[in-house]
C-alpha cells in the first residue's frame, strides 16, 4: 500500500520498518514535498530515496531543512575527513588517496550501535549518500526499537520502568572512551581500565521517549563498555544481555542494499543499524551528515 502526496509517493519496504519515497528530488522541492518525506521518516523510522544526483553542497543545505547540523566531535576521529565546500559533510570509506585513507571506518563489520549514544546529545538523524558502493557487501540493516520494547517480557519492561517500585526507569552508561572495536579513542589515550563500572560516559534512559512521537524506545547504543548504574556487574552484564537478545530480531529488521545515488536518513532515536564487511570486495564511499540530538529521557 502506497501514500500519495502531491507528487511524492512513500512506499513502506513491508519490513518492520524502511519506506522508498520516490517522485522527490532533494535538490529541488516543494514545501509540502517536504513536509511528506519528513512524516514519512516518522512513520517508518528510515526512509530510502535511490538515483539521486545532487551535489554535496546542496545536500548540505537539504540536510539542515531536517535540523541543525553537527558533524561528530572530533574526538571520535582519528583523522579530518570533513568537505571543503560542504564542512559540515563527513566521508566515510575504505577508499585511500596517496596512501592515506581519506574516510573513516574502513571496510569491516560495525556492529549493532545508534550514533554518538557515548555523547550527551546523541545525534536525532544520520543522512548517508552512496558515492561509491562494492558489486557485494557492506549493506546496511537497521532495526525496529519501538518493535524492541514490544518483544520484552512484561516483567522486564516493568523492571526497566519502575525498579523496585521506583518512579525513575533504570538508565544505562554509554562508554566514550573506547570504539566499538575496543581501541582507546583519541582524547583518551590514558584511560586504562576494562571495568565499564569505570569508564567515562554519559547516562541515558534505557527506555526513552521518542521527542516527537511520544513513543518509547528500547535505547542501548552500543554493547561494548554498557553499564547500568546501581546494579550488581553481575546483574547488569545479564540484564542487557537479555535486553540485547530481542534489539534485533529479524522480524525488526531491514538490510539497504546499496546502490549509488541511494540516499538513507534515519532516526537514531527509535533505531539501531549496522554494517556488513566487505574486506577486498571494493571501494565504499558515503558522504553522511547527522543533525543535532536532545538529551534522552
Amino acid at each position: 500500500m502506497s501514500l500519495t502526496r502531491s507528487r511524492v509517493t512513500v512506499v513502506p519496504t513491508g519490513a518492520a520498518l524502511g519506506a522508498d519515497i520516490e517522485g522527490f528530488d532533494p535538490a529541488d522541492f516543494a514545501d509540502e514535498e517536504f513536509t511528506t518525506v519528513r512524516g514519512a521518516l516518522l512513520d517508518h523510522l528510515v526512509i530510502r530515496i535511490r538515483g539521486t544526483d545532487i551535489d554535496d553542497v546542496a545536500f548540505e543545505r537539504f540536510g539542515a531543512r531536517f535540523g541543525t547540523l553537527k558533524p561528530s566531535p572530533d574526538f571520535t576521529r582519528s583523522r579530518p575527513v570533513y568537505l571543503r565546500d560542504a564542512p559540515a559533510v563527513t566521508i566515510i570509506s575504505n577508499v585511500t588517496e596517496d596512501g592515506k585513507p581519506i574516510g573513516e571506518h574502513g571496510d569491516g563489520e560495525l556492529n549493532w550501535h545508534t550514533d554518538l549514544a557515548f555523547t550527551d546529545e546523541p545525534s536525532a538523524l544520520t543522512m548517508l549518500l552512496a558515492r561509491e558502493v562494492p558489486p557485494t557487501g557492506g549493506n546496511t540493516s537497521f532495526a525496529n526499537m519501538y518493535a524492541a520494547v514490544d518483544a520484552l517480557r512484561p516483567e522486564t519492561r516493568e523492571i526497566l520502568t519502575h525498579p523496585g517500585g521506583r518512579k525513575a526507569g533504570l538508565t544505562c552508561k554509554h562508554q566514550a572512551s573506547h570504539n566499538a572495536q575496543g581501541g582507546a579513542r583519541p582524547g583518551y589515550r590514558d584511560i586504562d581500565t576494562d571495568d565499564v563500572r569505570e569508564m567515562p560516559g554519559p547516562i541515558h534512559p534505557l527506555l526513552r521517549t521518542h521527542p516527537e512521537t511520544g513513543r518509547k524506545a528500547l535505547f542501548l547504543g552500543r554493547r561494548f563498555g554498557g553499564y547500568i548504574p546501581g546494579l550488581r556487574l553481575e546483574r547488569s552484564e545479564a540484564l542487557l544481555d537479555e535486553l540485547w537478545s530481542v534489539a534485533a530480531l529479524p522480524e525488526n529488521c531491514w538490510t539497504q542494499e546499496w546502490r549509488v545515488g541511494d540516499l538513507i536518513i534515519w532516526d537514531n532515536r527509535c533505531t539501531m543499524h549496522r554494517r556488513d564487511a566487505f574486506t577486498g570486495l571494493g571501494r565504499r564511499r558515503m558522504h553522511r551528515l547527522t543533525t543535532l540530538g536532545e538529551r534522552p529521557i
